[in-house]
């Protein structure tokens, strides 16, 4: 999965290219072109998400690493001094895969899954006329939602984490361009309690590769 998403991004840059040579617009890459301003857009992604959950009193722990899809949008503003971009964007977006583990320490069984979340990041990037490599750095945070089946008990708390990346947007006309990013985040252990005084730890990370298109304003 992340090798067939990893190329999705690369062929995303050069088609991206191609398809910019045949708008019948002026070109971006000339000296009136700039990234600054505001801008908001849309993104899908594929997630890989790494759950541990621990039950402390008898040290043993679950390890999964699960895939979900993923949409959101984000928006933000850029400033650009020379060939130096660099600005704060803020992102909201939800993970749709539910999560049942059948080996968790106690339970046996528990349902997770993060659905919503959000960021809020800065970015630095080099202009570099239609393309604007980029890495970025933040906080986010999401709600982890659990269900223990067997105790017929549903645990929701929000877990806030760091977050470091790295993309390209790649502008196809002065208004429009397509973003291909990574992003690594990763959360603090989160203890939350069950029926009958059972007591589970959870630490999340998790690996989005996404592909965006956004408007320039």
């Amino acid at each position: 999965m992340k090798a067939l998403l990893l190329a999705s991004l690369i062929s995303l840059s050069f088609s991206a290219s191609a398809l910019s040579a045949d708008l019948m617009t002026a070109p971006v890459d000339t000296t009136e072109w700039t990234w600054q301003g505001p801008y908001a857009g849309v993104f899908g992604a594929g997630t890989l998400e790494h759950y541990k959950i621990s039950e402390p009193t008898i040290g043993a722990s679950a390890t999964h690493s699960v895939g979900s899809a993923t949409i959101g949008g984000f928006a933000g503003y850029n400033f650009q001094s020379g060939k130096v971009v660099y600005g704060l964007e803020g992102e909201l977006g939800y993970r749709f895969k539910k999560n049942t583990f059948d080996d968790i320490p106690g339970p046996g069984i528990l349902d997770a899954s993060t659905g919503l979340f959000g960021s809020l990041k800065g970015r630095v990037g080099m202009d570099m006329g239609a393309y604007m490599p980029f890495v970025t750095a933040g906080v986010t945070a999401a709600k982890l939602k659990t269900f223990f089946p067997g105790g017929d008990a549903e645990r929701d708390a929000t877990v806030v984490g760091g977050l470091v990346g790295a993309g390209i947007d790649v502008a196809l006309t002065h208004k429009v361009f397509l973003r291909g990013e990574y992003d690594f985040s990763f959360f603090g252990k989160k203890s939350l309690e069950y029926c009958g005084g059972c007591t589970l730890d959870h630490t999340l990370q998790t690996h989005d590769f996404r592909v965006g298109i956004a408007i320039k304003f």
